[in-house]
């Protein structure tokens, strides 16, 4: 990796620009207007940033990998993401009432320090990278990581990108490092669960599967022809969107597939039940 010393003047000057230009009104600011966030609301942001180190430290390493080769589908993706975020979301709640912080503003979070951050980046990493961690697919992330070395470079991404999340904020401050990453999830993960666009895309979805001449499935309806039968916890429609937006960890796996293969990440976020496409 290169050193500063090794970047000319006017490269550091624009990295140097960049960071300035960082700031924790940017933040907010992204929040609102790009994601329909309000960064005051605790609940919300704890969402988003939820996400954000879901993406970061689970999605975006070896996993994605392993996902390429075929050891996950793109079912079990949706599975374990959306298990994922909801755990990861779990301790975020355990950790705020921990230390006390139980009103609904985000401004409470101003005591928190960077002491109280590094303890919930270390239980964020012992429970990703568990190797007996159970995952909705039904094996561990050992079992899925298939040997020593491939569940070590998992540890060590989790490792970097944890350290770094926490490690900013020396520098910054924690409320920095909150809404970055809280940015990070609210803009990279807009078709996840938890993602406050996804009960919008779930109704969307849920519109689309009884309408076959909705644009999404393409001309002719081509897309939704070439799907097999819809599996029975489909055909359930209630069931199906609760599910959905309650806990699509728990959908089985022949559901699962179903419903990537139907294109619910390509749906516009939109009430509108036949949007331009």
């Amino acid at each position: 990796m290169s050193s500063e010393g090794d970047v000319s003047s006017e490269v550091q000057q624009m990295i140097e620009e960049t960071q300035a230009m960082m700031t924790e009104g940017l933040f907010e600011e992204t929040l609102r207007t790009q994601a329909h966030v309000d960064p005051i609301d605790l609940s919300a942001l704890l969402d988003v940033l939820a996400l954000g180190i879901t993406n970061s430290c689970w999605r975006n390493s070896c996993v994605e990998t392993w996902h390429a080769e075929g050891r996950l589908s793109d079912g079990d993706m949706m599975r374990i993401n959306s298990h994922t975020t909801h755990g990861i979301r779990q301790r975020l709640t355990g950790w705020t009432t921990e230390f006390g912080i139980t009103s609904g503003s985000s401004a409470a979070l101003a005591e928190v320090t960077v002491e109280d951050v590094d303890l919930l980046a270390h239980r964020i990493f012992r429970w990703l990278t568990n190797p007996k961690r159970k995952l909705p697919t039904g094996i561990t992330l050992s079992e899925l990581a298939q040997s020593k070395e491939e569940l070590e470079e998992y540890e060590d991404h989790a490792d970097r990108r944890l350290g770094g999340f926490s490690g900013q904020m020396e520098e910054k401050g924690v409320r920095f490092g909150l809404l970055y990453m809280a940015c990070h999830g609210a803009l990279a993960c807009s078709k996840w669960w938890l993602h406050p666009s996804w009960p919008d895309r779930v109704q969307r979805f849920i519109t689309v599967l009884d309408n076959p001449t909705d644009r999404h499935w393409g001309p002719d309806g081509d897309w939704l022809k070439r799907l097999e039968a819809e599996p029975p916890a489909v055909r359930d429609r209630g069931a199906l969107h609760a599910m959905l937006l309650q806990a699509p960890w728990n959908l089985g796996i022949e559901a699962a597939e179903w419903i990537t293969d139907a294109g619910i990440g390509y749906l516009a976020p939109t009430k509108d039940p036949n949007p331009a496409q």
